[in-house]
């Protein structure tokens, strides 16, 4: 199966807080060898016009959507009441990914899934759920609970895209969370972390403490790849190379 590469925008920070937008990175993106752009919700500031815009330049550039929300998909006893909200603006992006985070658990249950979220996933489009570095939303004993409700259901386009870095700040480790979670994972997410004067920072791939080769290695059903971290463009595009040519080795 073909690998998709993928830019999350968190990686032009520097460039947003110069005053530059999403719609003005769309091009670079393209530039650095990626197959598809991530687009963050919170970073959208102009509506459905924005997002249009985004839609038509990555058409143009050739890339792919993936949108970003960051939102818990779990509010309470039900599902968030913006889910139709960011489904509607996936769609307007041209995109057929949506990703969001899964949230509390405690009060839903497979009916819940059943009566909330079969009715919106048509096959039209994917959701994955993710790790952020909150242990209410994204615990591992959570994210087990909620695939295994799943499970009980029909979602067979409801995937799980794994932070490498983010478990830093859970519960678990990368490691054990790996081997947990291979079988509902489609999505990675790459960065590193480290501690610098006590304190858990992100960094790129080759930069932090973990070994995410062989964290890669850990996974069977992983086709999309995508980098996630506020870095140097030419570190992103020589990591790019780095892992494409890791993966060609390794045969993914």
């Amino acid at each position: 199966m073909k690998n998709t590469y993928i830019l999350n925008t968190i990686a032009f920070q520097s460039r947003f807080q110069a005053g530059e937008r999403q719609e003005d990175v769309v091009g670079v993106v393209k530039e650095l060898g990626f197959d598809a752009i991530e687009v963050r919700n919170e970073l959208l500031t102009g509506g459905d016009e924005e997002i249009t815009r985004i839609a038509n330049l990555a058409q143009e550039a050739g890339l792919d959507v993936y949108y970003s929300v960051n939102d818990v998909l779990v509010d309470g006893e039900h599902l968030t009441s913006n889910l139709s909200r960011y489904i509607h603006e996936m769609r307007l992006l041209g995109s057929n990914h949506l990703k969001m985070n899964i949230g509390k658990l405690t009060k839903v249950t497979s009916q819940t899934l059943q009566d909330e979220l079969v009715p919106l996933m048509d096959g039209s489009f994917e959701l994955n759920l993710e790790n952020n570095q909150t242990l209410s939303d994204s615990s591992l004993d959570t994210t087990r609970a909620f695939y295994q409700l799943a499970s009980q259901v029909e979602l067979p386009d409801v995937h799980y895209c794994f932070d490498i870095a983010n478990w830093s700040w859970l519960d678990a480790s990368a490691d054990q969370a790996a081997v947990a979670l291979n079988p509902v994972t489609t999505y990675l997410h790459l960065k590193n972390e480290t501690t610098v004067a006590g304190k858990l920072m992100v960094t790129p791939l080759e930069e932090g403490d973990l070994d995410w080769r062989k964290l890669l290695a850990s996974f069977d059903h992983v086709n999309a790849y995508g980098f996630e971290y506020a870095g140097n463009e030419a570190t992103i595009k020589q990591e790019l190379v780095l892992l494409k040519e890791y993966l060609e080795d390794f045969g993914g």
